[in-house]
């Protein structure tokens, strides 16, 4: 939970940043610049200074732990014919199509809700951040 809030702080901050039409930073001006960049070109490196590196680093972290998930399910999978000491074991892995549906039903429909939720929460996200960049731009 903790890896999507990131990313999304990231993309809302990132894109408000590089996206904008009108300098942020309104003191920025006032200071005296050695450098050549004007503002609006120096925010907008900012942004993808944010955006891009940060949420690299995140989708990676990403790919890796559903890696190691992967990983773990190929071992727990191959360890399913070990001898343990209860029969209880059998109905860890179903043989027929009506054992698994009984067994995924509850897990399956939790996450079909934390996906249709997730998809929610990020349409809403860019759409009041478009909104705001756009009413910034007024």
């Amino acid at each position: 939970m903790s890896g999507f809030v990131l990313i999304v702080s990231n993309i809302l901050l990132g894109s408000l940043t590089t996206l904008k039409a009108t300098v942020i930073y309104s003191e920025y001006h006032s200071l005296v610049r050695s450098g050549t960049l004007s503002p609006m070109a120096d925010e907008t490196i900012g942004g993808f200074t944010i955006w891009v590196p940060s949420s690299m680093v995140m989708i990676l972290s990403i790919i890796l732990v559903l890696n190691e998930w992967n990983r773990a399910e190929e071992q727990r999978w191959a360890m399913r014919f070990t001898h343990r000491c209860s029969n209880s074991a059998a109905l860890e892995f179903p043989e027929t199509a009506a054992e698994l549906q009984l067994k995924v039903a509850d897990p399956n429909r939790q996450v079909g809700r934390s996906l249709a939720l997730g998809a929610l929460a990020m349409f809403c996200l860019v759409m009041v951040t478009a909104i705001s960049v756009l009413s910034m731009a007024r």
